[in-house]
């Protein structure tokens, strides 16, 4: 009767811990394999307590779903988003629109790779390039802007065929959506950009980045680790993209390319990402349960978390004195 009594009491302290195991926080991480391996993979880091910085790829349908699995995991007050403000009704429009198919593939991405539905934007963004810019601005505007995007459609429909295409700031928007999260757009209007590109590149700065692209053009240097190598599967390449190693590379490409476009394109916008999360983390003050998710490009997460923990630092006791 004894022994009963002691496998009784035994059987209910294995109950007991177990269910506050699967109810803490720390464990909650531990049973989510995708936010797990995304964090040992450097793609999920936590530069404050409350803050959750997630960095993405533009290909494939992982980022978006690892986006969508951290906001109904961490259920934040606030989502901070890498799209410009004037997007995110346009998005939500998708969002329901895709609801509604029976295959939730993103028609939208598909269609803007359209040669033909480039073709005709091309006017437009010559026509917003040059009135925001001069002549810089038209340059950036149909030779960076819509060169990359007449880049992307040399491998559309490939990707679409192997790799479903989702986008992961829509996800994202729909996820803060379905756990009532604030939505905060932080990045810049295209009209804007293409202002900051024409401030920070000078006469000499476009023509050096000139001749930077036409020594890779003709091999003389190394092109941006982010592309598509030669004879490299679609799947193998969206693997390497999905590696803060090539994100760090393709940062440093940047750098070398042309300081003033990476300051315009990178840095710039890392600043202000940075103080987006930091302005949520200030109304929150730190107040329990108050989480906050901030989703943005891989090539971003660097320079976002590295932000964040020095403005924390300088708001501590110790960082008041230097």
């Amino acid at each position: 009767m004894t022994l009963f009594f002691v496998a009784l009491i035994a059987l209910y302290l294995l109950h007991v811990s177990v269910s506050n195991a699967f109810s803490s926080p720390s464990t909650k991480q531990l049973v989510a394999p995708k936010l797990q391996s995304a964090a040992d993979q450097g793609l999920l880091v936590q530069p404050l307590p409350n803050v959750y910085l997630l960095g993405t790829v533009h290909i494939g349908s992982e980022s978006a779903e690892e986006a969508a699995f951290l906001i109904d995991t961490v259920r934040p007050n606030a989502v901070v988003v890498e799209v410009a403000p004037s997007r995110v009704e346009t998005i939500r429009r998708r969002n329901k629109a895709n609801a509604h198919q029976e295959n939730n593939d993103d028609s939208t991405l598909t269609r803007s790779n359209d040669p033909g539905v480039l073709l005709k934007s091309l006017p437009a963004l010559a026509e917003k390039g040059w009135s925001k810019g001069g002549v810089a601005g038209l340059l950036f505007a149909t030779t960076i802007v819509w060169g990359s995007l007449l880049k992307r459609s040399f491998t559309a429909q490939e990707e679409k065929d192997t790799l479903t295409r989702a986008d992961e700031f829509a996800a994202a928007i729909e996820a803060a959506d379905a756990v009532g999260a604030s939505v905060i757009p932080c990045d810049v209007e295209l009209e804007d950009l293409i202002g900051n590109v024409v401030r920070s590149l000078s006469i000499m700065g476009w023509m050096s980045l000139a001749i930077n692209v036409a020594a890779e053009t003709i091999g003389l240097r190394e092109i941006d680790p982010l592309r598509r190598k030669h004879g490299e599967t679609v799947v193998d390449w969206a693997t390497r993209r999905r590696d803060i190693a090539t994100a760090r590379a393709s940062r440093m490409h940047g750098e070398e390319l042309s300081y003033g476009l990476n300051k315009a394109l990178v840095d710039d916008r890392d600043e202000r990402f940075a103080r987006y999360c930091k302005k949520v983390v200030e109304v929150s003050d730190g107040a329990a349960g108050d989480a906050i998710v901030c989703v943005v490009g891989l090539v971003h997460v660097d320079g976002v978390a590295k932000r964040l923990q020095e403005d924390s630092k300088k708001t501590t006791p110790s960082g008041s004195n230097t």
